[in-house]
Order: C-alpha cells, then sequence, then structure tokens
C-alpha cells in the first residue's frame, strides 16, 4: 500500500470533440479566471497543469489579452504550468516532423512566460510511437506520461518503467493506468468517497515502485475543483496510514527516479488490452486524414528545402509564414482532431484548416520559385523553365510541367544554346484575363496557350537548372511511343485485366503479380474509433466486375485509365440481406515514367453507400510473418497477426488486437521483395489472405455514429457519445495518391521521391500580382548542398529558428550503418539537438554516420564565417 498519494490539479483540454472550438473557447474564459484567481489568492494551492499544451493559452490570450501579465507572473512562480507542447499530439499518423515543430512551437511559446513543464506528456493519445524518446530527448526531456498502449506482455506489469528508444533515448515513464480523470469531481461525503477510490486505489497500488502513487484531479474542460483540500482531507480519514499532498507530477518522477531497478521497455506501444487504442482509426474520415499527409509532404519536403534554397540565394526566410502553415495543421494534429472522432461540425472546422493551410503552403512554394527565377538576368531572353529537385542527391527523370506563352512555337534551350527535346502532352487556351488584368484593361485580349509537357532532364541536388523559352519555327518534339494496350519501361510491363485489376511484371527478375488494385468491400458496424464488421459479413470484391480502360502511350510516359463500376449494399440492412443496391464508381489513373521504378496511382471514388469499408489489395504471392513500414524517423517491423488473437476475450481486453496498423509512406512484407506500396494520402494497412501474403491498404470507411456501444470488435461502452455523423458516411468524391514500386531495397528512397516531386516554374513577361525588380541575381543553374547516400532520408531542409544557419535533418531508415560526406556551397559548422539547440564540436571532414533507425541534425553556415562557428 503506498502511503503517500499526489493529488495534482489540472484540467484536460480537448480543443474540439463533440463540441467546437468556438464553445470550447467560451468555456475557457471562464475557466481560467478561476484557475488564475486561485493560484493568485492561495498560497496552499501550489499549482495548476493547463494540460501539457500551449494552443490553450493562445486561445485563452486571443479573447483575453489583458490577463497576459497575470499568466507571466505565475508561470514564473512555477504556480501556472505550461507546454511543453502547441497540442496534444496523435503520434501514429502524423510525420515525425510535425512532432517535432509540435514541440519545438510548443518550446517557443513558452520562453516569453517562463520555464515549460519538461514531461512529455501525453494523457490521452491513441497509441504511443516508438521514435518517441528520441523526439523528447531531442528536446532535453527525459521524462514522460502517458494512458493508452501498454499491458504486461510488452516487459512489465508496473506503472512506472524506463521505456528505450534507439540511439541511446531514455525515458522515465509514469503511466496513467485508470487515465487522466479518476480525481474528477471527488466528493467529500465518505461512503461515496470510498465507493470511488476503492476503485482506484488496489490498481494504483500494484502499479507502484515506489510509496508514491498519482491521482490527478480533472478531467476533459473541468473547472477546478474549489474543495479539493476538505476531499483530501476525507481520503486520509478514510484510509488510515495515506497521507496526501496538493503538488505536481515532478514530485511523483523524483521518486521513482530513486529506483534503480526499473524494467526497461522498448518499442511501440499500441496493446488494447486495458485501455482503447482505437487502431483502425487510422482511416476514420479518409479524406482528412489525406489532406493531413498531402500537406504534411509538402512543407517539408518541398517548402522548407526551397525556402532553404533560396536563403542561400539571399532572400529573406519567412518564419513567420511557415510557422503560420504549421500551426494551422498542428491544430488538427490534436488526438481527437487527428482522429476524425468529432462531430461533423468539428470536421468541417478541420477541413477548412486543412484547406487554408494548403492554400499557404501552395501560395509560398509559388513565391519562392518566382523569387528565385525572377532575379535571374535576360541575356537569354525573359520567359523561362526551371525544374526544382529538393533532394539532397541529384536526380535524373521525367520532369512534367507547364508553359504559358503567346508564341506559336518555342524551343526549350540551355544557357549555352543547346536545344532540349520536349513533348506536349496537352494544350489549351487561357485567358489573358487570368495571366494579367493589366494587359486586358490596355485592351489586349490575345489568348494565351497552356502547354502541359514532359521532358527528361539531370537536375543538381538541393538545387535548380534552367531552360529558356524562345520562339523557333520547328521546335525538337518527342514522339510519342506506338500504341499499345499496356504500359511498359525498362522495369514493368503491365497489362489491364477486364475486371480493372492489373498484372504487372516486374521486368528485373520476371515475376509476375497478377490482381493488383483489386477492390475490396466489407460492412462496417462500428464508429467514428474503430472500424467494426457485422458478425456475419458478406464481404465483395471486383474481381468479376466489368471495368473499362484506354491506354495512353507518350514518349516519355504511359498513362491508364480505368473506370470501375462496382455495386454494393446501400447500408447494413441490404448487405445483411445481400442485396446490391448502392455503388462506388471507381476511376483509377495508372503513370508509368520513363526510368522510374514507381507505378503511380490516381484514385478517384464516388460513394453512394453506407456504413462499409474500401480497401485496395496487392497480392503478392509471397508468404510473409511481419510488416516492414516506416514511422516517425525509422522503419518498424510488425507481425502480421498478433498472438493475442486467441486470447482477448478470454481475457477481457478491452478491444481485439488486428493487426491493422499506420504507415507514413511506405509499407512492405519481410519477404525482402515483392510490390511494396507508398502513399502520399491514406495511411492504414494490414497483411491479408493465405499466408499474409497480400497488402491491403483502407482506401476509406464510412459511418455515422461518432460513438457506438458493443461493437463485435470492441465489446462494452461506446467510445466517446453515441452522436449521428452522417458526413462520416462520406457520400461523393473522394481523391486518394498512391504509387507501387518492386524497389524493396530501396523503398525509403522511392517514397521519398514520390512524396517529393520535382516541381516547375515558367516565368513569363506577365505577372497578376507585381513584384519589384529583385537587387540581387541568381544563377541560371544551382546546387546548394549534396549527401553522397541516397540510402538516408532528408526528413526536412530549413533555416533554424533563432540564429542564421541552415538545418539538414536526416534519418536512417535501413537495417545497416550508413555514412555520407556532405559536399556543397555552404560548410558544415556541427550538429544541433532536435530543438535547434547546437551540440558542442565540428564533425571531422564533413562526414556523418547513422545507425539504424537514428535522426540528425547538421548545421550549415555561409563558407565566409564557417571558421567562427566551429
Amino acid at each position: 500500500m503506498a502511503s503517500q498519494i499526489h493529488v495534482v490539479p489540472h484540467f484536460h483540454w480537448d480543443r474540439e470533440w463533440y463540441f467546437t472550438a468556438e464553445e470550447s473557447k467560451i468555456l475557457l474564459v471562464n475557466d481560467m479566471e478561476e484557475v488564475l484567481t486561485r493560484l493568485e489568492q492561495d498560497p496552499d494551492y501550489p499549482c495548476f497543469v493547463l494540460d501539457g499544451q500551449t494552443a490553450v493559452l493562445e486561445d485563452y490570450l486571443s479573447v483575453c489579452p489583458e490577463n497576459r501579465a497575470r499568466i507571466e507572473a505565475l508561470v514564473r512562480a512555477g504556480k501556472l504550468i505550461i507546454g511543453p507542447w502547441y497540442t496534444q499530439t496523435d503520434e501514429m499518423v502524423v510525420g515525425g516532423e510535425s512532432i517535432l515543430r509540435n514541440l519545438l512551437y510548443g518550446k517557443l511559446d513558452c520562453e516569453p512566460f517562463g520555464d515549460r513543464m519538461m514531461i512529455g506528456y501525453l494523457p490521452d493519445s491513441f497509441g504511443q510511437t516508438a521514435r518517441l524518446p528520441q523526439i523528447l530527448n531531442g528536446f532535453g526531456i527525459t521524462r514522460c506520461m502517458f494512458w493508452r498502449g501498454t499491458s504486461e506482455r510488452m516487459g512489465s506489469d508496473k506503472t512506472e518503467f524506463i521505456w528505450e528508444g534507439d540511439d541511446h533515448a531514455r525515458l522515465t515513464v509514469q503511466l496513467l493506468p485508470l487515465g487522466y480523470a479518476i480525481g474528477k469531481y471527488l466528493p467529500t461525503e465518505p461512503q461515496a468517497l470510498r465507493d470511488r477510490m476503492d476503485k482506484y486505489l488496489p490498481v494504483l497500488d500494484r502499479g507502484a515502485t515506489t510509496d508514491h502513487i498519482l491521482l490527478p484531479n480533472g478531467h476533459d474542460q473541468m473547472p477546478l475543483q474549489k474543495n479539493i483540500t476538505e476531499v483530501m482531507k476525507q481520503i486520509e480519514a478514510c484510509y488510515p496510514g495515506r497521507t496526501t499532498r496538493l503538488g505536481r507530477y515532478e514530485e511523483v518522477f523524483e521518486e521513482v527516479e530513486k529506483n534503480p531497478s526499473l524494467d526497461t521497455l522498448r518499442g511501440e506501444f499500441l496493446d488494447g488490452k486495458y485501455m482503447r487504442v482505437h487502431r483502425s482509426i487510422y482511416s476514420t474520415r479518409a479524406d482528412l486524414k489525406s489532406a493531413n499527409t498531402r500537406i504534411e509532404n509538402k512543407i517539408t519536403n518541398i517548402l522548407e528545402p526551397l525556402a532553404s534554397i533560396a536563403y542561400s540565394l539571399g532572400f529573406e526566410y519567412h518564419h513567420g509564414l511557415i510557422e503560420a502553415i504549421w500551426k494551422e495543421i498542428l491544430k488538427n494534429h490534436a488526438h481527437d482532431s487527428m482522429g476524425c472522432c468529432c462531430s461533423d461540425k468539428v470536421h468541417r472546422a478541420i477541413a477548412d484548416r486543412f484547406f487554408l493551410a494548403e492554400e499557404r503552403t501552395d501560395r509560398l512554394i509559388d513565391f519562392y520559385k518566382r523569387k528565385i527565377v525572377d532575379a535571374m538576368d535576360m541575356e537569354h531572353g525573359l520567359d523561362k523553365f526551371t525544374a526544382f529537385n529538393t533532394l539532397p542527391y541529384p536526380r535524373s527523370g521525367v520532369v512534367t510541367g507547364s508553359v504559358i506563352t503567346r508564341m506559336k512555337q518555342f524551343a526549350l534551350r540551355d544557357e549555352d544554346g543547346r536545344e532540349h527535346p520536349y513533348e506536349i502532352r496537352h494544350s489549351e487556351v487561357v485567358d489573358a484575363g487570368l495571366i494579367d488584368r493589366q494587359i486586358v484593361h490596355y485592351g489586349n485580349y490575345a489568348p494565351f496557350v497552356r502547354y502541359d509537357i514532359a521532358m527528361e532532364a539531370d537536375l543538381p541536388s538541393m538545387g535548380y537548372r534552367t531552360w529558356f523559352v524562345q520562339p523557333c519555327e520547328a521546335p525538337v518534339l518527342l514522339e510519342p511511343a506506338a500504341p499499345a494496350d499496356c504500359l511498359e519501361n525498362e522495369y514493368y510491363h503491365i497489362t489491364i485485366v477486364p475486371n480493372g485489376t492489373l498484372t504487372v511484371t516486374d521486368k528485373t527478375d520476371g515475376t509476375v503479380y497478377d490482381n493488383v488494385l483489386l477492390v475490396e468491400d466489407g460492412s462496417d458496424d462500428g464508429d467514428e474509433y474503430d472500424y467494426s464488421p457485422l458478425p456475419e459479413d458478406w464481404v465483395l470484391t471486383s474481381v468479376d466486375a466489368a471495368a473499362q480502360h484506354t491506354v495512353t502511350r507518350h514518349a516519355l510516359l504511359d498513362e491508364a485509365a480505368i473506370a470501375l463500376h462496382l455495386p454494393v449494399p446501400a447500408n447494413l440492412d441490404s448487405r445483411r440481406a445481400k442485396v446490391c443496391d448502392g455503388a462506388v464508381d471507381f476511376t483509377i489513373h495508372v503513370v508509368l515514367r520513363a526510368h522510374s521504378r514507381n507505378i503511380e496511382l490516381h484514385i478517384t471514388a464516388d460513394n453512394q453507400a453506407d456504413d462499409h469499408r474500401v480497401r485496395l489489395l496487392i497480392p503478392n504471392r509471397l508468404a510473409a510473418r511481419c510488416s516492414v513500414s516506416d514511422n516517425q524517423f525509422g522503419s518498424i517491423t510488425r507481425a502480421a497477426r498478433d498472438d493475442a488473437m486467441d486470447v482477448w476475450e478470454a481475457e477481457h481486453w478491452s478491444e481485439r488486437p488486428d493487426a491493422i496498423y499506420p504507415f507514413l509512406s511506405y509499407v512492405a512484407q519481410d519477404s525482402g521483395k515483392g510490390l511494396c506500396v507508398l502513399t502520399n494520402s491514406v495511411r492504414e494497412y494490414e497483411l491479408v489472405g493465405e499466408e499474409y501474403s497480400t497488402i491491403a491498404v483502407t482506401l476509406f470507411r464510412c459511418v455515422g455514429l461518432l460513438g457506438k456501444e458493443e461493437l463485435y470488435r470492441r465489446p462494452g461502452r461506446p467510445s466517446g457519445i453515441r452522436m449521428k455523423t452522417p458526413a462520416s458516411q462520406m457520400h461523393g468524391v473522394q481523391t486518394y495518391e498512391l504509387a507501387l514500386t518492386a524497389d524493396r531495397a530501396h523503398v525509403q528512397q522511392m517514397a521519398k521521391e514520390y512524396t517529393t516531386p520535382v516541381v516547375t516554374y515558367n516565368k513569363m513577361p506577365y505577372n497578376a500580382m507585381k513584384l519589384n525588380t529583385p537587387t540581387q541575381s541568381t544563377p541560371y543553374t544551382y546546387s546548394l548542398l549534396a549527401l553522397d547516400n541516397d540510402q538516408l532520408t532528408m526528413s526536412t531542409m530549413k533555416k533554424e529558428e533563432q540564429g542564421n544557419h541552415l538545418l539538414l535533418r536526416c534519418y536512417n531508415s535501413t537495417a545497416a550503418e550508413q555514412s555520407a560526406a556532405l559536399t556543397g556551397g555552404w560548410a558544415l559548422a556541427g550538429e544541433a539537438q532536435l530543438d535547434e539547440t547546437p551540440l558542442p564540436g565540428p564533425l571531422p571532414e564533413g562526414r556523418i554516420s547513422l545507425v539504424p533507425n537514428q535522426t540528425r541534425t547538421l548545421r550549415l553556415t555561409r563558407p565566409q564565417t564557417a571558421c567562427s562557428d566551429l
């Protein structure tokens, strides 16, 4: 029996859930005034924890700025505990840079107020990523608190333990075995108090490794409990031998860290034995999750590296504009918002934030491209076509883009006058007013023509190459390939079967993959938290469908358009009756570029049915025991079947442990070969079929309730609340971006290249928005830097928040140690922690080595200042 009970006042602040952020903000204004007043006036009320997220402060001060000085005084006095996060992040379907920025902006937000809480506080996230120890250690944080995902089968039946990550990362963990709300609204009436505490104390005692246990006093949007000291006196009266103390989480950690024999655990925590982790929440509202994937990749793979290239050329790095983008999507990364287990009103707000973030991202990308190209001289003419490679190694392949011009014919020439062949894939007339309203204002109505072109190009690493668009009488145009009913390059031969599936032949080893992209449709009797089929499901596939397709062969790429009509039951009653009175119409656009090992897929689905799940099947005919996919800053191997499936019902698990998992950009089997799936949209998969030979990727699932009780795979109470959410039935058109590759040995590189397309810019004499002539001059071709090992994955490249260095962050997701040399115009000044704090000492000879799943952040400086930085 633990003798010391630590009572910690807090609230858990879901900015939005079944209620909107606007309703939450009204409650926040009310509750914060009570908190501030109590902390100011009661010397015996030591502290209040503001849920570990500075977004709460941001929301409050947006409407109560007059109270900023009060908050600063309380934070500096150690009474109001803020940070370390910006929002209470999801950990499973957001990228590694997103989690870093959540901590980084949380840290920056805290600095004007005072110290931040140095605990990785995640009281309600739906599972814990295996990379969290490295991430938190990279911000100087060595303590962590969470609720969901562990059980004794992971190595300990205690609630305090050491969590080890790769690269020597270590956290002391204080688990919340019964959640963050067991101390909510505690009564003072003795019997009522005993009824509550008798449920909690045995569990807390069993898990404790010291004489100290934790009783968090708070709940969702809960005002502070004014009579908490009376409650504590009553606890001591009801339980002789136990004392209570009003304090902070750190006091319990100090006691736990005195124990030299804590158990050590490793890996991710996704066990749903004692608490629900909602493994299939990764596909709820697939439209919103796809938007998140797409925007994350645009920011980290294109915008930030492009801004870094511009900065290296003398342009401003716009931290404020980029932070505004990040904070917009980080609001959507709070666990309920990212999980999409919310009301329809909240999902509309989430969609609006994603729209705003993507619009800001796209326009800022355009701005940086324009600034760079506008600064080139006009020796060879004003019209230019520039292709940007934002990866740290050279790339060769097919580049696609657009040229808008009034020229009847045009050539693309390099700075030495050599003409570069290209092909025109499509052309259309563009109204002159869309190009520049001023020319229309002065009566020049002649239309422009937009030419969508493709060309082969060799591009420098982390840089760009420019061609000049010049009028000519006979440009060198590439001729399209001979018509054929297949797609082919040097790596693949692809035919389309009448049912719409692909037969893919890997020409490097002769392996043939049949029934690729078979569509599977089954029931979903679950809710926004969990997929759950009918006990007697009726699963359909497109194996007998009649699809139509067309194949178009260009000179540099082949395309196929597949139209598939799949009849499905309109609802659960129809499925029980085995009647197909609904439908999903698919258009699958397949693109195979010359010299590419990736098969690109652009999928449109028009859903007109309720309560079902749609998956794409990629059969490999290769037995697998495990899947291999990426997670934040590394890779992870997971069993194709969880052994707990045999005992979960007898052991009364909170949810069935189906092997449905998240991935970020790729998933493969552990067989060492076969087709792998790459994604720039949805992030949920499962290995299925005989000997787990098929990768099933969830496109979307459709449900009509936020929470629901007694699910087939999740018995008992509802998660959340029973609220109708008709928009989560996903009626209408959705789009998804996926790719396939048979290059298993370089799958991380293939995924990175797929999610980092070459972007282009066409400079012409007109612009809708005018800018003054730049004062600096930029070269026609440029490379900022290069790493000589493409097996290292760039996480991003950015300018440090406080200082003038550029930061290149990369990680090693392979199974072997990797090393690389850094070359280029900028010098290697040293290394930084993930929080951008410089580490002492230079790196020898500009070379780095990374063990598997290690992340390193390199600090780069302009050559003329390199000596002073070492």
